[in-house]
């Protein structure tokens, strides 16, 4: 069965797949659904015949989304896009749907001339995440540690050379 990528504009489907996956992913609030689908830059979410089979949340570099995550890479960078989260529902796992949303991300900034940013958890690892970022083409950039939580995610880039790096401030 084919994959087919359509328009993410219920923010209660981004809600219920996302709160399926936790703890791989954070939990969601319906308000905080609800501002991710509306700041979504392309469509995020694929379907497997007539059934939602997974998500993604692909944001701008300019979005003012209010995370931590999504702030340490405009700390740094521009012109990116930065994707929040990405969940295949168990069911439909080992059927294509993360390599078909990863092809349409890659279509669209290939059609902007952007990079694509992710943060995955490293320790501890997420490490079906780890091991399709690096097979996907992503290149490692940074770490990043969360005390409240005690987690790392680790911070990679696609098409790095997209990217325009930000000048250091200060001394």
């Amino acid at each position: 069965m084919a994959v087919e990528i359509v328009s993410l504009d219920a923010p209660d489907t981004l809600l219920n797949i996302n709160n399926a996956a936790v703890p791989d992913v954070g939990v969601l609030t319906p308000a905080k659904a609800e501002w991710l689908a509306s700041h979504v830059v392309m469509p995020g979410l694929a379907m497997l015949g007539s059934k939602p089979a997974g998500t993604v949340v692909v944001l701008s570099d300019s979005c003012g989304y209010d995370s931590d995550y999504y702030r340490w890479f405009t700390g740094r960078y521009q012109n990116f896009l930065y994707i929040d989260r990405i969940i295949v529902a168990d069911w439909a796992r080992g059927q294509g749907v993360a390599q078909a949303l990863y092809r349409r991300i890659d279509q669209l900034a290939a059609e902007i001339g952007a990079a694509v940013v992710a943060d995955v958890y490293c320790e501890p690892p997420n490490t079906p995440s780890l091991n399709l970022h690096r097979k996907m083409g992503f290149e490692e950039v940074g770490t990043q540690y969360f005390p409240a939580i005690n987690k790392t995610a680790a911070k990679f880039m696609k098409y790095g050379e997209r990217a325009k790096v930000k000048l250091e401030q200060g001394s």
